[in-house]
């Protein structure tokens, strides 16, 4: 068994997975609810089964992460000016950051990747699929899982598209790059995305993305996700920007981990919102 296979088991020993990213700073600043990265950090508490951050950041709050029960962590090593909005971009860019040496460095159990496709100079996307070789074979001469989260942009639009058809081109275009995991966005369709990760060859997190309207609503699309196929999820500002980010954090480690339907699992946060 290789370094690789031990962090791989050890991110999936509760079956799927729960990551919180909290890495947005580095491409949106310091959104609401990440302001104090180390207040935020506690209190998601042990629910999550990893946390994705910059190796910056990891510094700064790795004394929640010396007990057997902490979560695992995950490294953000690159950016670029999609989701600014302080100035949007003219030509887009898209820029490597950490090496993982650093990221190994930082204590990291796993690196994350953006694969960026369809804004700015083709150039730039040819750039951002050789960051990424390289990337994948430094982690793999690490032992590090390697995960990809390719979006699909336009210019005129503040997120990535998520109709099936964009998701599933760009899915197989990083699995061919050769992840250990995909970071992926859900279509909103369960039948399309069950196609999304027939066409991939690699397990697949699907995105939380922007704040939903509502938490039952969310916990609805983690459930469907996960029916069609995902391995796991990845939440963001849904978590960390909802009322109780622990008790959400709880709701949410239930669906994923326990499999009690949503209608169930939101109880946990009604019950304090009442």
């Amino acid at each position: 068994m290789t370094g690789l296979d031990i962090r791989l088991k050890r991110l999936f020993s509760r079956g799927k997975v729960f990551v919180v990213a909290l890495d947005h700073g580095l491409v949106m600043g310091p959104l609401k609810g990440i302001e104090n990265v180390v207040s935020v950090v506690k209190k998601i508490g042990n629910y999550p089964d990893a946390l994705q951050m910059t190796p910056a950041m990891l510094r700064v709050v790795e004394e929640n992460f010396y007990s057997r029960n902490s979560p695992m962590l995950i490294a953000r090593l690159d950016t670029a000016n999609v989701w600014r909005d302080a100035r949007k971009y003219d030509q887009g860019y898209y820029s490597m950051v950490y090496e993982v040496k650093e990221a190994v460095r930082a204590g990291a159990d796993a690196v994350v990747t953006y694969l960026v496709v369809g804004y700015g100079d083709d150039r730039i996307e040819g750039y951002n699929l050789e960051q990424l070789a390289k990337a994948r074979r430094e982690a793999e001469d690490y032992g590090l899982p390697f995960i990809i989260e390719p979006l699909f942009v336009r210019k005129e639009i503040s997120d990535s598209v998520k109709d099936t058809t964009a998701v599933k081109y760009v899915s197989r275009l990083a699995s061919e790059i050769g992840p250990d995991l995909l970071k992926v966005d859900y279509s909103g369709d369960k039948n399309g995305f069950a196609s999304v990760v027939e066409a991939s060859f690699s397990p697949i997190l699907i995105r939380g993305g922007p704040k939903t309207s509502n938490d039952l609503d969310f916990l609805k699309m983690l459930r469907d996700a996960m029916d069609s196929g995902a391995s796991g999820i990845t939440v963001g500002r849904n978590l960390w920007q909802s009322q109780d980010p622990n008790l959400m954090a709880q709701a949410i480690s239930k669906v994923v981990h326990e499999s009690v339907p949503p209608e169930e699992a939101v109880k946990v946060i009604q019950k304090v919102n009442s």
